[in-house]
């Protein structure tokens, strides 16, 4: 009985990691693009 309830706080903790992450990804894909663009900047 003890695993059944594991499993769901498991199962809950992965989709919430996952949401975490795809919102972190998102963020940084978008700060390094511009991250990206002022380094070509100074550097030429």
């Amino acid at each position: 009985m003890n695993k059944s309830p594991s499993k769901g706080i498991k199962l809950t903790t992965v989709i919430f990691a996952v949401l975490v992450l795809a919102l972190s990804a998102i963020l940084s894909n978008t700060s390094v693009a511009d991250d990206m663009d002022v380094v070509t900047e100074q550097s030429n």
